[in-house]
């Protein structure tokens, strides 16, 4: 499908890509990663033919389509997002009139002249193509598409451009969608997307019927859509035939290995140096010093692991201690003219509490997390803030707010306590500011920089409840870790609004949803909140009731439910289940870890410089590469599937 040989890209004398070679074949799903600059987006950029590569090759199958979604830069004006949607049919919609016009000649044209025959002929070309390509329901597919990515039926007739621009992106996603081409290229798709968009991109992505190969920083995105991971680093492209969760994992380890050989190399190394050093000058001790020089010459010396590979850690400040609750809503109602949002709401947050703001875009998540920081009033009702409360608030446009002189480092400094002095620097390099980045003027700052700044600014602050509504925007995996483990580490209270499915798994331990005028509670991370729906849903569960004052606390989530014991055949009869899951689990395991290092066997050969010459039938590999792929793909589904019976 894709082939890619001997790729090499420089930006002055920057090196992004030296001899890359690299293939995709159809139906992969791959994710890009790697450190910030690496050059994702800009081998995106060249396999869809916006950039030029300086040295090597790009081919494409023949009849391949290639639709490509950057980052930003889409407009959408002039039409509404219904048009701009069903553009993706437009090649489909002249076909069908094509053939209603040859049909409606058919029906006038004499069979005994000789243009009817011609008719006939190119009606029969046209229709077998309409067969093969055609559908009757592509207007119902465009609403499904855009009804998916959050688009109301009332949006439909707007003009595009009275949209923000991460609407735009999201017409312009639909629009690829829809047009299915052979290769799908999408740069950080989620970065505009809320939380149930998300989920709905998931879902169609994983049945994409070609190739999509996508940048994203989304841990739960990443796991759920890609089966394969490829690392841009050191010019290169290196692939890990697994899921991301499998892939850090790998990279840690092979980190490890390269560690541990780079310090035993150093040391030897150290001691050829220190033998050599010693007895240089001595004639008797000649030849062993010789044998020793010539032996360092000819050494093939073991690179340094990346300094990727080094973990960032961050700790808040020393939480001041605070009263039992922290917030508290009474009888609150929220409106905007005739649109309320909010009637009769009772809320607690109590000390300690790590709670996630979940709900459908524009149900009053920020509207909440505004309330509760009080930069916005209730239009009645009563916000309390609890004894002795150092609230920490970050907006949406907290970057907005930053307008110093001074650069990135002094503003950090400045607002630094004195006991988090030590942690600046670390703290700026884990939000990408390394290096000349700490002494950018905030001024020349762009959108993306002046959000991650904000963000570290509010960390250095010293709180007990922080309030954050999408911290993750424009964070790189390694930011969104370091936030990540500090907030699970941090001793205050957190109320977070978030899209990032692998954030609000690990960090909550309540999930409040707010909509319908009001706000449930569901005890556990966001995975289980969507268990406890989905046995709603079913009727297994009761629909837990709305949320009012501090009966909140509800049952405690570590005390279960004890369970009937089942009687002694039954429990036999689930011993030899489980054991016979157990032995296909471990023979899956042993077939998938087999075939893995047959993939690793191959890309060795395929990444060598001198591929394609010293061997006579390349596609031959690449053929045996795809087969091997998709059997290791059929075996995790084979995994995935016993885990799923434990």
């Amino acid at each position: 499908m894709l082939t890619i040989s001997q790729l090499s890209r420089s930006f002055g004398a920057q090196t992004v890509f030296d001899n890359a070679s690299w293939f995709v074949s159809e139906n992969d799903r791959v994710a890009l990663v790697g450190a910030n600059g690496s050059g994702k987006s800009t081998l995106l950029r060249m396999i869809a033919g916006t950039e030029q590569a300086d040295g090597g090759t790009i081919a494409l199958a023949r009849g391949c389509s290639v639709g490509y979604l950057p980052q930003d830069g889409i407009l959408a004006g002039g039409r509404t997002v219904i048009e701009a949607a069903l553009e993706a049919f437009e090649g489909l919609r002249e076909l069908e009139a094509e053939c209603r016009r040859l049909e409606e000649q058919l029906g006038t044209a004499d069979p005994s002249e000789p243009e009817y025959a011609q008719i006939l002929d190119d009606y029969t070309v046209a229709r077998e193509r309409w067969d093969h390509e055609g559908c009757y329901d592509y207007e119902s597919r465009a609403e499904a598409v855009l009804e998916g990515l959050g688009f109301t039926t009332e949006d439909f007739h707007r003009d595009g451009g009275e949209f923000s621009g991460g609407w735009q992106m999201r017409i312009a996603l639909a629009v690829l969608l829809l047009q299915q081409p052979n290769v799908l290229l999408l740069d950080e798709p989620t970065n505009h997307l809320d939380l149930e968009a998300r989920n709905w991109l998931e879902e169609f992505l994983c049945g994409y019927p070609h190739a999509v190969i996508l940048v994203a920083h989304d841990r739960y995105f990443l796991d759920v859509t890609a089966k394969r991971i490829t690392e841009v680093s050191g010019g290169r492209l290196h692939d890990y035939p697994a899921p991301y969760s499998r892939y850090e994992r790998a990279r840690e380890e092979g980190l490890e290995q390269q560690r541990v050989a780079y310090e035993a190399q150093q040391e030897e190394i150290a001691r050829l140096d220190a033998f050599i050093s010693r007895f240089r000058y001595q004639a008797s001790k000649a030849a062993l010093v010789q044998s020793r020089i010539k032996h360092l010459e000819k050494m093939e010396r073991v690179p340094p692991p990346p300094g990727g590979g080094r973990k960032v850690h961050f700790r808040f400040p020393p939480c001041p201690r605070s009263g039992r609750q922290v917030l508290r809503m009474d009888g609150v109602r929220k409106a905007y003219g005739d649109l309320v949002v909010y009637d009769g709401l009772d809320l607690t947050i109590e000390r300690g509490q790590k709670v996630a703001l979940v709900g459908p875009n524009g149900a009053g998540k920020s509207t909440m997390i505004r309330m509760l920081a009080g930069v916005e009033e209730p239009t009645a009702g009563e916000r309390t803030l609890g004894h002795n409360i150092e609230l920490g608030y970050f907006a949406q446009d907290q970057a907005a707010a930053l307008s110093s002189d001074r650069t990135v480092l002094e503003e950090t400094t400045k607002a630094a306590p004195f006991e988090m002095a030590p942690q600046v620097r670390r703290l700026l390099g884990a939000f990408l500011f390394s290096g000349e980045a700490v002494e950018k003027r905030i001024q020349v700052l762009s959108g993306g920089e002046r959000h991650r700044l904000a963000l570290a600014l509010l960390l250095l602050r010293t709180t007990n409840c922080l309030l954050l509504d999408e911290p993750t925007n424009h964070l790189d995996m390694t930011a969104k870790g370091v936030l990540l483990e500090a907030l699970r580490n941090y001793d205050g209270t957190v109320v977070i609004v978030a899209h990032d499915r692998y954030i609000l798994d690990q960090l909550p331990q309540q999930i409040i949803e707010v909509g319908s005028g009001g706000v449930t509670r569901y005890i556990g991370n966001y995975e289980e909140y969507l268990r406890q729906k989905q046995s709603q849903i079913e009727g297994r569960a009761p629909a837990p009731t709305k949320v009012h004052d501090s009966a909140v606390a509800a049952e405690d989530p570590a005390v279960e439910t004890p369970k009937p014991v089942a009687d002694r055949g039954d429990q036999k009869k689930q011993a030899r289940k489980d054991d016979k899951r157990r032995r296909n689990l471990e023979r899956a395991e042993a077939a998938i870890s087999e075939k893995e290092g047959a993939i690793s066997e191959l890309e060795a050969k395929i990444n060598q410089p001198d591929f394609h010459e010293s061997h006579d039938n390349p596609q031959a590999l690449y053929s045996e590469y795809a087969k091997l792929k998709r059997e290791v793909d059929t075996l995790y589904s084979k995994l995935e599937k016993l885990d799923q019976t434990a």
